[in-house]
């Protein structure tokens, strides 16, 4: 395979698996030989690099306003078709977003040294507040229209490629290529685990976590009330909720409400995310809506088992190794970890992980992604 100058180009910088997973391809293609490099359209989250260990640039502010964003979006495209005429970038994969899509296809009309990749990352339905419809709306019917000419559409998930199929996108080529797990990095720690446990006051009670951005469609309310529920029951267990977000003034609310002030910590956004899932008896993944969840991966490759609701790939990654129940419902939510307690002695760390190291490995990710943009280059 010959070394080709690549361009990941993603909506935003955020807390949460797109800027992980992408971070990775970077590093990894990097060492490859390739010339890689990021940019995001703006910054969602000020904390973005607690899931990065690198830095990088932006072309906007986030757009407040339809006036304010069209103004920002068409000079981002031009900004991006100036460094690309200047850089002589061969793939430019815009990784995440349907704005970032859209800027990226306008930037390159009539550059044919430069080939353009669509990326997906979630499984293409969101939960959201209808004053937000229109800017997501808007952006996927453009990019359905445009669609045809891109070359190559890689989705992260069956989950995320099913509604492309079937939505009216009519891509020259599609490809599921699901995310890649660093098993060196997420491990199985009796060191951290304890360190961390002792941190939060945590004994020999059974430590049930949730981690994720604090947003509606990560089905943070139904956590809680599932918590609610199994905390009337035993107080044998405790509960803690990783990550940050606009929901966050609300959750708390609603967990007073559910008399979880003594069981739950709010643990924030945190950067010692090995220590955080092997601190776990159990990770659990509420969400509505998926595609293909890095929480899942992370947690079983340092060995803790999962409970999961029916959304995305959610259910692929954890085999026979998880439960998975309905989304949307406390009560089975609430069940389907008290199983997994009862579970929790039978459990072995070992094999858990080992479906991650064998299934959704690092190398498997990146040779996929490598072996694509080959192909669809000229030049090879």
């Amino acid at each position: 395979m010959s070394q080709l100058k690549i361009l990941f180009f993603i909506e935003h910088l955020g807390l949460g698996g797109v800027v992980r997973q992408v971070s990775i391809l970077v590093d990894h293609l990097g060492r490859r030989g390739h010339d890689v490099s990021l940019l995001a359209l703006y910054t969602l989250d000020q904390d973005w690099n607690l899931v990065s260990k690198r830095n990088y640039d932006t072309l906007a502010q986030k757009p407040r306003g339809l006036v304010t964003a069209g103004i920002q979006f068409t000079k981002a495209a031009l900004a991006l078709r100036r460094f690309l005429k200047k850089t002589n970038v061969d793939i430019l994969y815009s990784f995440e977003g349907p704005n970032a899509r859209l800027i990226a296809w306008l930037a390159t009309r009539g550059m044919a040294s430069t080939q353009l990749v669509w990326g997906f990352r979630g499984a293409g339905r969101r939960y959201i507040s209808r004053a937000r419809d229109w800017k997501v709306a808007l952006p996927s019917h453009l990019g359905k229209w445009v669609s045809g000419s891109i070359p190559l559409m890689i989705a992260n998930s069956e989950a995320g490629l099913i509604p492309r199929n079937t939505g009216g996108y009519r891509f020259s080529k599609r490809l599921v290529i699901n995310n890649g797990f660093d098993t060196d990095e997420f491990k199985p720690d009796s060191e951290a685990r304890m360190r961390l446990r002792s941190q939060w006051k945590i004994k020999n009670e059974a430590l049930i976590g949730i981690v994720g951005r604090l947003f509606v469609s990560k089905g943070h309310r139904v956590f809680l009330e599932a918590a609610a529920l199994l905390w009337k029951e035993r107080t044998d267990v405790r509960f803690v909720i990783v990550g940050d977000g606009p929901d966050k003034r609300e959750l708390e609310r609603l967990s007073h409400e559910l008399g979880l002030r003594e069981s739950l910590i709010w643990a924030g956004a945190r950067k010692d995310m090995p220590a955080v899932y092997n601190a776990l008896d159990i990770l659990c993944s509420s969400s509505y809506s998926e595609g293909f969840p890095n929480v899942i991966g992370e947690a079983m490759a340092c060995g803790v088992p999962c409970v999961v609701t029916d959304v995305g790939d959610s259910a692929k990654i954890v085999g026979d190794q998880g439960i998975v129940v309905p989304a949307g419902d406390s009560r089975a939510l609430a069940k389907g970890l008290t199983t997994m307690l009862s579970k929790l002695s039978d459990k072995k760390p070992l094999e858990i992980r080992d479906r991650i190291v064998r299934h959704f490995s690092l190398e498997t990710m990146v040779d996929a992604t490598e072996k694509a943009l080959n192909e669809i280059c000229p030049a090879n």
